[in-house]
């Protein structure tokens, strides 16, 4: 091979080199047009996504859209670019709930938390009431309870005392039976709670020594912090096994 080829071939290869680097596109790039893109429709929030990830880069404006109608997730693909195809969860903020429902919601409960016990005078006797929380209507099993399904109530039975002090102890929780209208909650009728709950939606994360690629998927098992659990890709089918990190994040198993 001759001097003059080898200096081509060395220059070719510099130049290739500095070229997939310079159009790169950054992880921190990526989350600050979708902050941007967040706060063009009024929503304020936090992409959770890496800054440190690089990927190739997107000659078009890059398409951002909300996935299952809601902002919780956000879907970030290039037209050109089929590799790039990410799905990020968003930590929304909830300060931007300020209508006058929540404003409302918040003087009733802080009434009805401020004692957990209420004291009534009938006839001059002094009756004391205790605070307990019942079904606002009837749910099934493995249904999860938001803050219409639950109510608050008083009972002059010390019998029946809540286990729980404010409804943000059982919103979010899972029954384990079916359950009717007006009935007492007690910690038999709720799943234990786990960082990570079957059927939740999660951020699968795989890493390589160059890149980390994440996608949505399915929490098939429950469990907290650093367990192991089994996932399903939403996009793919697949089932593989990841460790449960913050964020409802699972870092494939290797």
């Amino acid at each position: 091979m001759t001097t003059g080829l080898l200096k081509i071939l060395i220059l070719t290869t510099i130049l290739t080199f500095f070229s997939n680097f310079t159009f790169a596109l950054s992880g921190k790039e990526i989350s600050t047009q979708v902050s941007n893109w967040l706060s063009s429709k009024g929503v304020l929030g936090q992409p959770i996504f890496s800054g440190n990830r690089i990927y190739k880069d997107c000659e078009q404006k890059l398409q951002i859209s909300k996935y299952l109608n809601s902002f919780k997730t956000v879907k970030v693909n290039c037209p050109n670019n089929d590799a790039l195809d990410l799905f990020i969860r968003i930590k929304l903020d909830e300060k931007i709930k300020t209508n006058s429902r929540l404003k409302s919601k918040k003087i009733e409960d802080k009434n009805q938390f401020k004692n957990k016990t209420k004291v009534y005078k009938k006839e001059n006797k002094v009756i004391k009431k205790y605070k307990i929380f019942k079904m606002n209507r009837g749910l099934e099993k493995n249904a999860v309870l938001q803050d219409d399904d639950i109510k608050v109530a008083f009972s002059s039975k010390s019998s029946q005392t809540s286990f729980f002090k404010t409804k943000n102890e059982l919103i979010g929780r899972k029954l384990n039976k079916n359950l009717k209208m007006d009935q007492i909650l007690h910690p038999r009728h709720l799943n234990t709670k786990f960082d990570v709950n079957n059927g939740d939606q999660v951020s699968i994360v795989s890493n390589t020594k160059t890149i980390a690629v994440t996608v949505l998927g399915e929490a098939l098992g429950s469990g907290n912090l650093d367990d192991l659990i089994r996932v399903k890709n939403i996009r793919s089918g697949k089932v593989i096994k990841g460790y449960i990190k913050k964020n409802k994040i699972i870092r494939v198993f290797r």
